[in-house]
């Protein structure tokens, strides 16, 4: 029994040296031992010493060993080396083989690793297996090689692997990664064969990709196809709600979840969690966070980040003291919800206390997201010295946030000359980014330095460079519509728009037009900022709404100070609750008064 074992011993370590058929000058063909399953010269001995021991160890024996080489060769970095093993095996190469080796290459990240040996595959004529292209693609794909997946597609379409679904699913993954929906849309459009991995993928594609839209679409495709969904689907779509604000369709799917028993795992659980934060129903999330079993530290940083965006900043701040007492350690996502709570509440003192026990309690290095989140709660306070000095003692190199942040905190308080100096270093490092001519512009418009805004849209008129279009989404009976600002309108939204601002006037409201153009006479300045995407998607939401529900409504932008009081007001005189959600945090509207309390 111990003789075998002692041949497969001395075959591992015969494959470190190049593999070569022992031939003496008087040895025949017919004296080469061939194995049956590849047909190629094995190493051997000479044949009197093969009379002496026992039969050499089958194929598959063989390749066992292989096997356990290599996956201990694998997890000890033989890569490294300069002369790779696995170049070594010469005839011994099989597809299964490579594919477990390809495998556990990209399973540790070894991404290129993983690309080579499938490259040496076809050098050497190996031909691979269908499970051997989900790893290499998503190698392929983590390397952001389009060309290489191409190639590998082209490949697969060649060998008739194409009505593989298991194939075919993973060129969808590809394809998603590398941001090309439209061929991942058509690889899944020309699959004979889908399951519900398969829809996952492209959902999840989607999403990812900030198609969320598209992402419902194919959900409702999913559903008319009779494809079950799993907890991943929900998964997906549950952020494609959360970023739409179509609180609705979430609802639904929770319901879905809880009655065909689906999972809540942290994974779907924090989704849940999530979509309700970021459509603004705080109730509802919180309910959805106790309902979880298990809570890990992502959980609770939803929790925090969610009641901050909502303008809960207590409830945050007492989320943090319920995880340190559940013994979970907070990481740098936890702090950034902490301190956008200290900045939406105006905290100044205890944002500075987090940002200082962030690295002496729990050894945490600021991050320039946690510093930005500083600059914006001293700069919004007006303590420009210490927002200065602040940024002067960062141990990163201010990035664009940073100087953007300060550059709004500026327009707040009307301070043009730190305003021009922190202009200065945003385009310096952003010379193409409308937002940071729009920002400088209100500051100058705000002093009437007409001049400067004049320079300045001829700055951006000789680069080619134009705003971002305001848009505004709104869910409506499990439909989310979209509107950008002076959109064709219908005429009932039209009129109701105008009769709107009429009554708003006798109660005293007037457009705020200071940041309007300069040069066009008043009523244009009033008809510039009437039809911004948000109060088009108000006066919709007006019509179409059931009386008395709440209207929630998602910006791309950060709301303009015309647009705050105009809701506030039509929150008083309509009797409705408004959600708005711009692209720093949410605005809930009732009774003419806003949960920011006029800090954003």
């Amino acid at each position: 029994m111990n003789r075998p074992l002692r041949l497969i011993t001395r075959t591992s370590r015969a494959l470190l040296s190049p593999v070569r058929a022992y031939h003496p000058a008087s040895a025949s063909p017919e004296t080469r031992s061939r194995t049956p399953e590849c047909g190629s010269t094995l190493l051997t001995e000479p044949p009197a010493a093969r009379t002496r021991t026992s039969p050499v160890p089958s194929w598959r024996v063989v390749q066992s060993s292989l096997l356990s080489l290599v996956e201990s060769r694998v997890r000890s970095d033989w890569w490294d080396s300069s002369s790779p093993l696995f170049l070594r095996f010469g005839d011994l190469i099989d597809s299964k083989l490579c594919r477990h080796l390809i495998r556990r290459c990209t399973g540790q990240s070894k991404h290129l690793h993983s690309v080579f040996v499938f490259i040496h595959m076809q050098r050497v004529g190996v031909r691979p297996d269908s499970f051997t292209f989900a790893p290499v693609l998503k190698s392929v794909a983590r390397l952001c090689l389009q060309e290489m997946g191409r190639s590998v597609h082209a490949y697969v379409a060649k060998a008739n692997f194409g009505g593989d679904v298991y194939v075919g699913t993973s060129l969808v993954n590809f394809y998603s990664s590398c941001l090309l929906m439209g061929d991942a849309h058509k690889v899944f459009d020309e699959m004979g064969e889908r399951n519900s991995v398969s829809w996952n993928a492209l959902i999840t594609g989607y999403t990812h990709n900030r198609k969320f839209v598209e992402a419902l679409d194919l959900f409702r495709d999913m559903q008319a196809d009779g494809v079950e969904p799993t907890e991943v689907t929900m998964v997906g779509v549950l952020s494609a709600c959360a970023h739409l604000g179509a609180l609705s369709l979430g609802k639904w799917i929770h319901e879905y979840i809880d009655c065909h028993g689906l999972r809540l795992n942290e994974f779907l659980g924090t989704a849940l969690v999530d979509m309700y934060a970021k459509c603004g129903a705080v109730m509802e999330m919180e309910k959805g966070f106790m309902a979880m079993r298990v809570k890990n530290v992502y959980t609770w940083n939803v929790l925090i980040s969610g009641f901050a965006m909502n303008g809960c900043g207590e409830a945050a701040l007492q989320a943090f003291s319920r995880m340190i007492m559940e013994n979970l350690k907070p990481d740098g996502v936890t702090f950034l919800g902490i301190l956008c709570a200290c900045c939406h509440e105006g905290l100044v003192d205890e944002g500075k206390r987090y940002f200082r026990i962030m690295k002496e309690e729990f050894g945490l290095c600021p991050g320039l997201e946690h510093y930005g989140c500083m600059v914006d709660l001293l700069g919004q306070a007006g303590l420009f010295s210490e927002t200065l000095c602040i940024i002067q003692k960062m141990d990163l190199k201010p990035d664009p946030i940073i100087w953007r942040t300060l550059l709004g905190a500026c327009r707040t308080h009307r301070n043009v000359p730190l305003g021009r100096y922190a202009a200065r270093k945003l385009l310096e490092l952003e010379p193409t980014n409308a937002e940071n001519y729009v920002l400088l512009s209100n500051i100058y418009a705000q002093d009437s330095m007409w001049d400067e805004i004049a320079k300045l849209r001829a700055v951006m008129n000789q680069k080619g460079i134009a705003k971002v279009a305001g848009c505004s989404s709104i869910e409506i009976g499990n439909a989310v519509y979209e509107f950008i600002a002076a959109d064709c309108l219908k005429p009932e939204v039209c009129d109701l728009l105008e009769d709107i601002r009429k009554e708003l006037k006798q109660v005293g409201y007037a457009a705020n037009t200071g940041l309007a153009l300069y040069d066009i006479q008043e009523e244009e300045k009033e008809s510039s900022v009437a039809f911004h995407s948000e109060k088009i998607a108000l006066a919709f939401g007006l019509t179409k709404s059931p009386p008395g529900s709440t209207i929630r409504i998602v910006k791309n932008l950060r709301v303009c100070q015309d647009c705050h009081v105009f809701f506030k007001l039509v929150s008083l005189l309509y009797k409705r609750e408004i959600s708005l959600r711009d692209r720093n945090q949410f605005h809930h509207f009732a009774g003419g008064s806003c949960s920011c309390r006029d800090h954003w």
